[in-house]
């Protein structure tokens, strides 16, 4: 009797710097993928217009993150314009441990607090085409003051220098384009070497395949 283990699912990691698209990116691989499973952040920042609780992220105080943090809850953190966002432990295990492909969505501190603990997982970092598009992006979204937007202008600046320590980068100029570059990546992700894990049962069906093709050498032609 053979037992088999269930392959972990792997972590795709998406980060970006604020207003290059990464919500709208991630929300169009979730229709496209319907089995990729998307990990849903706390944040303590204002519940923007269309978002839903516990689909979008999970709104919650200050006070109440604290408290996680203290409990040591959340598997990275980060502190981003005075506001705070995390993803917990059981967010992420509730998924990959059950051999399911996960979507984190991520600012570029809390990709920075992953790296320093090894968490496994592929990391995609997604470029702006330029910094005027990038404020114009900012811009449009109607939900921040002028100050505001110059704050995260030089702190996306200050993001974009990091780009080594991702395993992908991509621009994005149209949104759907680049949802189908990072499915490609997750395709390509599944057939490394690593990844695949056979059963017993696997190799032995393979062993156990019959061929037509002769064991003895093939007769030497005459010159």
């Amino acid at each position: 009797m053979t037992t088999t283990t269930l392959k972990p699912g792997i972590p795709y990691v998406i980060s970006a710097p604020s207003g290059t698209g990464k919500t709208t990116i991630c929300g169009i691989l979730r229709k496209k993928l319907p089995a990729l499973q998307f990990s849903v952040s706390h944040t303590t920042r204002p519940q923007r217009e269309g978002e839903q609780e516990g689909v979008d992220y999970f709104f919650i105080s200050n006070e109440e993150f604290e408290r996680k943090i203290k409990d040591k809850e959340f598997l990275e953190w980060a502190k981003i314009h005075n506001n705070y966002y995390g993803t917990s432990f059981t967010t992420i295990t509730a998924h990959t441990h059950k051999g399911r492909d996960l979507l984190l969505e991520l600012d570029v501190q809390g990709v920075e607090s992953l790296r320093k603990s090894d968490y496994p997982a592929v990391f995609i970092f997604i470029l702006p085409p330029s910094l005027e598009e990038l404020q114009r992006r900012l811009e449009f979204r109607g939900t921040e003051s002028p100050e505001k937007i110059a704050l995260r202008l030089e702190t996306g600046k200050n993001e974009i220098l990091k780009y080594p320590a991702y395993d992908y980068v991509l621009t994005n100029y149209i949104a759907e384009e680049t949802a189908n570059d990072i499915a490609s990546i997750m395709c390509s992700e599944k057939l490394r070497a690593g990844m695949y894990t056979p059963t017993a049962s696997d190799i032995q069906t393979l062993l156990n395949q019959k061929t037509n093709a002769s064991c003895s050498p093939a007769p030497l032609k005459n010159s």
